[in-house]
């Protein structure tokens, strides 16, 4: 098994669209135990039983194995990543090159829930600003899901991989098949995937709302004239349903994805490039949450929200050699067109009465041009530079905007909140935005190589930060977006040392944000631009202060024995009103020991976390959206593979062994117009899980 340590030991992104090659040869790392997990905390690419060899329920969850990465819960579906402290749109994540965009206000759906990881068959994690080809923003960093189909050769039989698995506790059921057949000239892959799972039981025996259901089908054809040629067109669609949220007021009924990509990756000289990779693709998503289908009512009023979620979007990436540098250079440009209304019950048993245009009928495009260029120094040292400009344009529709719903005296138009709160109407932005990076990295010999960077990059305040209008007779219970934010601008520097030995390998990486215009989301108090003081939930800007890092290490004990630990830590600081930001992982990190032999192997981890004691979770004086001081925890995982036969594999686990009852400190504000306290959501008990694979 191999995985490409990326930037640390390798210094390029080889093998991701539109990246060129690195152009001197540093070490790869050979991990030889299937599960091993030897992840430094920096840029890394690896398969995804590399990164967890259980069955994790979606791309968030599945992150969380990494250091200095985490996840909020609001059920047993949809955990919304967070790398560095940073989340959300601070994170840019591609499926397949495409972006996808949740269609849920409240992030029920993040996009790493559109991931189909039985098809996924690489993972890249990019923390930070380290490249500028993936478009703007991505200050926490760029997450990226990719199928990577090998060319068929002539003669070559079809390949199938089937996957089942069943895991205890929540009594989850899943499968998959994945079938690819073709020849030199072109091949044809198609993916089926289902799983249902029921509530878990925390490590109080406490059942927990969290069941959920979803499936998918994908197929990918793919002309390969060459080995430097590959065009593919692909479709996938995704359907979860019946998904329960103990961490919201309100359940999904469904969360339907449809997503459509053409991509071409050219590996010849066409005139003065040596290369060329272009993609285009549409992702329509369709949600719908509501409080009384899936559970029993009771808020004081039945509530629904269908929404929609649709992007299209496209990339152009050249490489060209001019000398000793290498150039990437392009244009990508993204749209996004959102919509959601809040019905309800009133004086109607159709629950179709518009009580809040949340998302307005808004959109957001943006048009980038970016180049990158790598250039040896000397043998030892290479030095990456770029520059990115963003052309962004935000909308929303006037006549949604000034229509006012039906309903009693305190229920406003959107345009009527965003007054009421900040002075002024919904109107259409425009943002001229420049980012760059400057990095350089030195082998120093004896495998220690140091990396040291310095970066601009910018994002644009997203739909709900910008536009949501959620209605309601008390102040506190209403949420209002900003149409006057400015972008986050984060200036950050970071500091990586690795080094490799035959026995051991180590790495330390260290980063510093200083961002100006930091989006936060608040409540009401009066501050400067906010003009009412009722608890309502806002958004405004501010400056802030992130640092941390991560230390990551691996010890090679005997040929088949390994050990590994990791440990990362984030400051966050609301510098404008001195106080923590919220929603910000403690110190934590985890301890694993490997043994492997030729056809089987056993392993153990240990993941701990340390109290949480910086914390913003008073709604009178602060935001609240943490539930409060978080105490620390620890559980162990126990894990194993056994070879049967030639082209069999048996997985078998238990997770949390001893039963422990804990939470991620991190965790999401509630939905519920009723009720907009922060809950946190218990993490599952003792889960026994069996997987079974069989590849021909």
């Amino acid at each position: 098994m191999k995985m490409r340590i990326l930037n640390v030991l390798l210094f390029s992104l080889a093998g991701v669209s539109g990246v060129q090659a690195e152009p001197f040869d540093l070490p790869e790392v050979v991990i030889n135990a299937p599960l091993m997990r030897e992840l430094p905390p920096a840029t890394l690419s690896a398969t995804v039983a590399e990164l967890d060899p259980g069955v994790p329920a979606d791309g968030g969850i599945l992150l969380r194995s990494i250091p200095g990465a985490d996840g909020s819960r609001m059920g047993g579906l949809g955990i919304d990543p967070i790398i560095r402290g940073q989340s959300q749109n601070q994170l840019n994540v591609l499926v397949d090159g495409a972006y996808a965009f949740g269609g849920c206000p409240n992030r029920m759906d993040p996009p790493t829930v559109y991931a189909d990881l039985d098809g996924t068959d690489e993972v890249t994690v990019i923390k930070g600003s380290q490249t500028l080809i993936y478009g703007g923003g991505g200050s926490g960093g760029t997450i990226l899901f990719e199928r990577n189909t090998p060319r068929f050769a002539d003669g070559e039989r079809p390949r199938v991989v089937l996957k089942g698995g069943v895991t205890g506790n929540s009594n989850t059921v899943d499968g998959s098949i994945d079938m690819a057949a073709g020849n030199a000239t072109g091949f044809g892959r198609a993916n089926l995937h289902k799983r249902t799972a029921e509530n878990y039981k925390d490590g109080n025996g406490d059942e927990v709302r969290s069941a959920y259901n979803t499936e998918g089908v994908g197929a990918t054809l793919g002309y390969t004239p060459s080995d430097d040629t590959r065009m593919e067109l692909s479709f996938n669609r995704t359907h979860d349903y019946d998904v329960l949220f103990a961490g919201a007021g309100m359940d999904s009924p469904y969360s339907d994805s449809d997503q459509w990509r053409l991509r071409l990756h050219h590996d010849t000289a066409i005139g003065p490039f040596s290369a060329l990779n272009a993609e285009v693709y549409r992702v329509e998503v369709d949600h719908l949450m509501d409080n009384y289908s899936l559970r029993t009512q009771t808020a004081p009023r039945k509530m629904r929200v269908p929404s929609s979620s649709d992007t299209s979007g496209g990339r152009v990436v050249a490489d060209l050699d001019a000398g000793a540098m290498d150039w990437n250079m392009g244009v990508d440009y993204i749209q996004v067109d959102r919509d959601a209304t809040r019905f309800w019950d009133l004086k109607s048993d159709a629950v179709d009465v518009p009580n809040s245009y949340m998302w307005p009928d808004v959109s957001r495009s943006s048009l980038g041009l970016f180049a990158e260029m790598q250039y040896p120094v000397s043998e030892r040292g290479q030095i990456t530079a770029g520059l990115r400009y963003d052309r962004v344009q935000a909308t929303i529709s006037e006549s949604r905007a000034n229509t006012r719903p039906v309903g009693p005296a305190w229920v406003m138009s959107p345009n009527q909140l965003y007054t009421t709160y900040y002075g002024q109407q919904g109107e259409d932005r425009d943002e001229n935005n420049i980012g760059g990076l400057l990095r350089y990295a030195h082998e120093l010999g004896d495998g220690l190589v140091a990396t040291g960077g310095i970066s601009r990059s910018v994002r644009t305040a997203d739909a709900t930060e910008r536009y949501l209008s959620s209605n309601n007779m008390v102040g506190a219970m209403r949420w209002i977006g900003n149409p006057g934010l400015d972008p986050e601008k984060h200036h950050q520097i970071d500091i990586t040392l690795g080094k490799e030995s035959a026995r051991w390998n180590a790495s330390l990486d260290l980063f510093y944000d200083h961002v100006t215009d930091y989006i936060l989301r608040d409540r009401a108090h009066g501050q400067a631009g906010i003009l009412k003081d009722d608890g309502a939930t806002i958004y405004r800007n501010v400056d802030a202060t992130l640092y941390g890092g991560e230390l990551y290490g691996a010890y090679r004990i005997t040929e088949r024995l390994r050990a590994g630990a990791s440990i990362a830590y984030v400051y966050a600081q609301n510098r404008t009103d001195d106080r923590a930001i919220a929603q910000i992982p403690p110190l934590n990190g985890t301890v694993n020991l490997d043994y492997a032999e030729d056809r089987w192997s056993v392993g153990g981890r240990v993941k701990w976390s340390d109290t949480q004691t910086r914390v913003d979770d008073d709604l009178t004086t602060g935001s609240g959206q943490d539930v409060g001081e978080t105490a620390g925890w620890w559980v162990l995982d126990l894990y194993g593979k056994i070879k049967v036969g030639q082209h069999g594999d048996v997985l078998l686990g238990v997770d949390n062994v001893f039963d422990r009852a804990y939470a991620y400190h991190v965790n999401r504000a509630n939905v519920d117009p009723f009720n907009p306290q922060a809950i946190q959501v218990n993490e599952p008990g003792r889960t026994f899980w069996a997987r079974a694979a069989l590849t021909f």
